[in-house]
């Protein structure tokens, strides 16, 4: 087996790492939306078994975003080797290395050969903002990773364990919370149905009040995160050191996947910090007018 990937990646834009990802991501799918499909007859009939691939995706895209968030954590804000004293721009954007990255592998991979199919055949998640958001994603993710540069020489490696592993926090709340959107109609009834079974109605209320508490750490991370820290670290770390470090690249990196990088980076933030705009104006009609934003009726 692993013979036959390393072979595959051979054929595809991939690190052998970054195409077991995918597959095993694309496994998951196909078998999970199996398992929720009425014909089956696996699990009892509910929302699930009319959204088939969503659900299956949102399954498989929750321990996702653990993983990236737990490695992003540890990585960016307790690795000892952030810290160097005398490290320079061309240090953060060339000095580093690791063709085994996971964040970086999940950037690829599992992006490739599976979220951008998934949103095809899913008619939920048939987004093209998020199409766009998640190819750009996986350009960028394919760029530090060293696919265009000659020698394979990684990009910005530094940077990775923020972009592809801080950030998710908020994905793990919205994972869960996404579920349950009034847009994804069978989940939303489902949730706030008055149920026959005493059981049933108990689990729903657990899970309302669960939908409640995680839309607010969703709001509150991607706040900070990505709406502030974001632009933060992007303009005044990221971008700087990819226009010092561009001024002498190594032999073998083309010029052009700086200007990308910085190109990419700073459209990101942008979208970044205008998401958070959004979401802190959502959260203010919530705290101050009640009611998920809706006036209080006098």
């Amino acid at each position: 087996m692993a013979d036959f990937l390393v072979n595959l990646s051979d054929y595809l834009p991939l690190s052998p790492l970054a195409t077991h990802i995918g597959i095993t991501c694309l496994v998951a799918q196909v078998t999970l939306t199996l398992i929720f499909n009425k014909r089956t007859r696996i699990v009892p009939n509910g929302p699930w078994t009319h959204l088939t691939a969503f659900t299956a995706h949102q399954v498989v895209a929750l321990p996702l975003m653990i993983v990236l968030t737990y490695i992003g954590f540890k990585e960016w804000f307790f690795d000892p080797n952030k810290d160097e004293d005398g490290a320079t721009a061309t240090d953060r954007i060339f000095g580093y290395s690791n063709t085994n990255d996971i964040p970086l592998a999940i950037g690829t991979g599992a992006i490739l050969l599976w979220d951008i199919p998934t949103g095809f055949i899913s008619p939920p998640l048939r987004d093209p903002v998020m199409w766009a958001h998640h190819v750009g994603m996986f350009l960028v993710a394919a760029t530090m990773n060293g696919l265009f540069c000659k020698h394979g020489n990684m990009i910005g490696y530094y940077y990775a364990s923020y972009y592809f592993g801080v950030v998710e926090l908020s994905s793990i709340f919205l994972a869960y919370v996404d579920v349950f959107h009034p847009k994804y109609k069978h989940y939303h009834k489902w949730l706030n149905a008055k149920h026959g079974s005493k059981k049933m109605m108990s689990a729903t209320k657990i899970m309302n009040n669960l939908n409640e508490v995680a839309r607010i750490f969703f709001a509150l991370s991607f706040m900070v995160l990505r709406g502030v820290y974001f632009p933060y670290v992007s303009f005044r770390t990221a971008i700087p050191d990819l226009i010092k470090a561009y001024e002498n690249p190594p032999d073998g990196v083309p010029m052009w996947t700086g200007y990308f990088l910085m190109g990419m980076i700073s459209s990101f933030a942008l979208l970044q910090a205008y998401w958070g705009l959004l979401i802190a104006n959502q959260l203010k009609k919530v705290l101050f007018d009640g009611n998920d934003g809706k006036e209080k009726k006098k």
